[in-house]
């Protein structure tokens, strides 16, 4: 099992780590860099230990989780730890050849993992700039054990997949929280009642989907004629929420491929 640092210790390098450690990747082999004392405690809590400079040359691959205003100059940093480091940027909007150019012999490609890989349901894209047929495959057999990946043929496709899915659970849980204040009304602000509601629906959704994935069949199943669900799908059409959700969703993509021209 190879040797593996995250420069980086936020949330999604977080969900990369616990899904990994569940899938049976061993807490010795995986290693962390990070100055902020929140995302210290939580990794320590996790049992990963702090890197150590004196380990550099046991690590495989090193993986680029900070924020995109940082990101260049962290690959700085680990290209001073390692000449020859193999480098996996989760950083979103910035691409390949922004950090080839800083180093033309690195071996770099981009992951764009989502918050879901914690429980094994992650879903990350791949896009391979230089590294070997060997690394690539070792990385895509990584992330497969913290969920499905997508491997893309061009690069501008990540920020699509950025926009889109990288995103996707925020968007989802900005829905419900809509949802939990209608149901905390209806059940006596009962928090308990309402996270055990909005599971087993979203449960049933997700069952619903694997068993039929024709989408309009699904709502025409629940919605009947001159009925409550068919009340709320025409508020829902007549107030545009087609309109404005896809909106949300270019606004995402737009912003992706914004970031990679700021810096």
């Amino acid at each position: 099992m190879k040797n593996i640092l995250f420069f980086g210790g936020g949330n999604i390098a977080q969900s990369v780590i616990e899904g990994l450690i569940k899938s049976g990747y061993k807490r010795n082999n995986i290693f962390f860099i990070d100055r902020n004392t929140k995302n210290k405690k939580k990794l320590e809590k996790l049992k990963i230990k702090e890197f150590s400079r004196d380990k550099t040359d046991q690590i495989s691959f090193f993986f680029l989780c900070v924020k995109p205003k940082d990101a260049l100059n962290s690959f700085k940093e680990i290209k001073q730890l390692k000449k020859n480091a193999k480098v996996i940027s989760f950083v979103a909007g910035i691409k390949s050849n922004k950090y080839i150019k800083i180093d033309e012999t690195t071996k770099f490609m981009r992951a764009m993992p989502n918050t879901s890989s914690r429980y094994g349901l992650g879903i990350t894209a791949l896009f391979n700039s230089t590294f070997s047929i060997e690394d690539r495959k070792f990385i895509d057999k990584l992330f497969n054990k913290v969920g499905m990946v997508i491997e893309l043929n061009k690069e501008i496709e990540m920020d699509q997949f950025t926009g889109l899915v990288g995103s996707g659970p925020a968007y989802f849980f900005y829905i419900l929280k809509v949802y939990e204040k209608e149901l905390l009304k209806m059940c006596g602000n009962d928090n308990r009642k309402v996270n055990e509601i909005m599971v087993n629906l979203l449960k049933g959704v997700s069952m619903s989907i694997n068993y039929n994935n024709d989408l309009d069949a699904l709502v025409t199943m629940v919605a009947s004629k001159k009925g409550t669900t068919e009340a709320g799908l025409d508020s829902f059409k007549k107030n545009k929420l087609n309109k404005y959700f896809k909106d949300g969703l270019r606004s995402a993509v737009k912003r992706s491929k914004e970031i990679s021209n700021e810096f």
